[in-house]
């Protein structure tokens, strides 16, 4: 150890007493939190200062004329309210085609164009009822800048959810709230007809799904697991008041749960269709390319059996679906599926008497576009009328409760069926069932009442509660945000990403500034593990006054403000010391080729590491080598330290971090000499170059 102090005293006094020497270590050691604070300074609060996006704002909307001769003109009074929106810069343009225009020049970062019918749409109830929306436009310049395009991306839809929320439920509340001003200023049969095409929809959807439930009950499908704790929510539907009305709302939110999973479970069996009928083609085209009649046997035979689970898994899919489906998705799916059992048997049919048929490859290739362009879509289409059928239900019963008092009695009745039944997929199709009965009734009740008395009931349901009424067509969804380890900014967030690279980038100067090896003449007689460790201390001592400005700048002057300022440093003298010990090994051990790697090492690591977007969305390779760099490792256990503590996760990611520390100890102190001559081989040819 005498022997290492002195190299390290040595080296302390040869630096002391060269002023020049001493400026450039002290360069050395501030140069790197440079970096590390003018990036985190410039991301530190991005997302705050999107008010200085511009974004483009023209209308071609032409208004509309009302009723007391004025005209109304919706997207003008949008366009001059939102000067005093902050999300985003918003300029006027008096003609659409200019603010294109401006998009397409790079002027500014997006634009929103009004269509013509804009305020039409926005003042006829008879066209938000069946789901209208009004029409934007939204242009978006990516090439500009990519990260501006996903900002403006998130103010377009913001921009327009609050157009869906609060112009189009102001509207709403004004018609809905008086229903003999409805009455005045639509067309009342019309009205009537839209509704009850809205309920014929919506009961015919349950009833689809309520089939699809019986035979799934019937097959003992494995989605019946899927499917539980519906029949507690039936048991609580009671006719009391506001309270139905919460009921209702939550047996409907579980039956859009067991749609998702039904979803997910016909989207597994149209992907393994998909597998098995490539697998079964590529079969068929090897049985051409094959003369050897055993060989071709052995094809025929896999195919065969191929096909079986193809036909097995369309029989299965029909067997969930209606018999006679009355929703469009339904019809579209059940007709596919009937068409490709048939191409199916016939696949089947070919391969056992003919299986080198040209009629086969044909009829493969049959099954697989009517996969593609039919049966998906119409299967999706299918769960969407359900969704969108359920969706209806919810104000429309809520509403039909109070003017239609016989209505009731048909949850109760559903109440006591449920009872008795253990099941819960059986639970689910009670509360389906009920929720169809009560939508055929209502539809029955309308469509029974005399002419005159039509628009009159329609009216009682619509304006019963005109603000529920507005609230599902504006179809708001209300989240609460509750977020663990908040930083004070995103420029905090990106702290320990900015502060690793910064201590790397100090370590890389180190070996490219200092020289890594001791002066054998003058010790003669020191060991490797001497040599090593004598000079190491130097780069050890730098490094750590490296992670210690760098810190000190993080938090007193960019006021990153960490949960836990002392561990801060903490991790990154021990994030120093790793990498300071690698990229010293690696260089005392390899030279220039050593330096090289080290370079390679980081530019891998700044990519894959982590550091700024996750590691699951970045290409696979990252995902396969990241762990074995040392990046993420400290990048996590700063982030314990800014952000907050978790566990133990804090020791782990240090004590991974000396796992790397061991590792170049090793590299530095093992293979320095056998790689010896590799070494000097190498200094010897760039030398004789007289460039390198």
């Amino acid at each position: 150890m005498k022997t290492v102090f002195d190299i390290f005293k040595n080296d302390i006094r040869s630096i002391v007493k060269h002023f020049f020497v001493l400026v450039i270590v002290l360069a050395l050691a501030v140069l790197p939190s440079l970096y590390a604070w003018v990036n985190i300074y410039a991301g530190w609060d991005p997302y705050d200062k999107t008010g200085n996006l511009p974004i483009a704002i023209a209308s071609r909307d032409t208004g509309i004329r009302a009723t007391d001769g004025h005209r109304i003109n919706s997207a003008d009074d949008i366009i001059a309210d939102i000067s005093g929106n902050k999300s985003a810069k918003y300029i006027p343009y008096s003609s659409a085609n200019d603010a294109i225009e401006a998009v397409r020049a790079g002027d500014v970062y997006a634009a929103f164009i009004f269509e013509d019918g804009f305020t039409y749409d926005m003042h006829h109830f008879e066209d938000a009822v069946v789901d209208e929306e009004a029409k934007i436009t939204y242009y978006s310049n990516i090439k500009k800048n990519a990260v501006a395009s996903k900002l403006t991306d998130q103010i377009a839809e913001d921009f327009v959810a609050d157009i869906n929320s609060d112009y189009l439920s102001r509207q709403l509340d004004e018609y809905l709230s008086d229903a003999d001003e409805v009455l005045k200023d639509i067309d009342t049969e019309e009205a009537v007809d839209t509704v009850l095409d809205q309920l014929t929809s919506t009961r015919d959807s349950l009833h689809d799904f309520n089939e699809s439930l019986s035979l799934i009950l019937a097959s003992g499908n494995d989605v019946t697991k899927t499917l539980k704790n519906s029949q507690k929510h039936l048991n609580k539907a009671r006719n009391q008041g506001a309270s139905d009305l919460r009921s209702a709302e939550q047996q409907i939110k579980q039956a859009k749960k067991a749609i998702n999973n039904v979803s997910t479970s016909l989207e597994a069996k149209s992907d393994q269709l998909k597998s098995l009928i490539s697998e079964t083609q590529q079969l068929v085209d090897d049985l051409k390319n094959t003369s050897d009649e055993a060989a071709k046997q052995e094809l025929v035979t896999k195919a065969i059996a191929k096909n079986d689970r193809i036909l097995t898994i369309l029989q299965d899919i029909r067997g969930i679906l209606p018999k006679s489906p009355e929703t469009t998705g339904g019809k579209i799916a059940a007709e596919t599926l009937d068409l490709m059992i048939t191409q199916s048997k016939t696949v089947s049919r070919l391969l056992n008497s003919d299986p080198t048929s040209l009629e086969l490859p044909a009829a493969l290739a049959s099954l697989k576009d009517l996969r593609t362009n039919d049966l998906k879509p119409g299967l999706d289409q299918m769960l969407k009328d359900i969704k969108n059928g359920l969706d209806r239900t919810k104000p429309l019963l809520a509403s039909a409760d109070i003017v239609l008092d016989d209505v009731d009695p048909v949850l109760d009745s559903a109440n006591s069926t449920v009872k008795g039944l253990g099941s819960s997929l059986t639970g689910l199709q009670s509360m389906l069932t009920s929720l169809e009965a009560k939508t055929d009734d209502i539809i029955k009740k309308v469509q029974a009442a005399d002419a005159k008395d039509r628009p009159a009931i329609l009216a009682d349901m619509l304006g019963n509660d005109p603000e529920e009424y507005s609230r599902f067509l504006t179809a708001p969804i209300d989240v609460e945000v509750e977020a663990f380890y908040t930083p004070v900014t995103y420029g905090a967030a990106m702290t320990p990403f900015y502060t690793i690279i910064a201590l790397w980038v100090g370590s890389v100067m180190l070996v490219t500034i200092l020289n890594s090896a001791v002066n054998r003449r003058k010790y003669p007689q020191i060991t490797e593990a001497q040599g090593f460790f004598g000079r190491f201390l130097i780069f050890f001592l730098i490094g750590q006054l490296q992670a210690a400005i760098v810190v000190a700048g993080d938090i007193f002057l960019l006021h990153c403000s960490p949960a836990h300022p002392l561990l801060m440093w903490v991790s990154a003298a021990v994030t120093s010391l790793t990498f300071v010990m690698l990229i010293y090994a690696l260089t005392l051990s390899f030279g220039d080729i050593g330096r090289a790697f080290v370079v390679v090492i980081m530019m891998l690591q700044i990519a894959g590491s982590s550091g700024s977007y996750p590691i699951e969305i970045l290409p696979e390779v990252f995902n396969k080598i990241y762990k074995f760099f040392p990046f993420p490792y400290g990048i996590n256990a700063m982030r314990e330290t800014v952000c907050g503590m978790y566990g133990h996760h804090f020791l782990i990611y240090l004590a991974q971090l000396l796992v790397f520390c061991l590792v170049a100890m090793a590299i530095g102190m093992l293979l320095r000499k056998p790689f010896a001559g590799v070494k000097d081989f190498m200094f010897n040819k760039m030398k004789e170059t007289e460039v390198l």
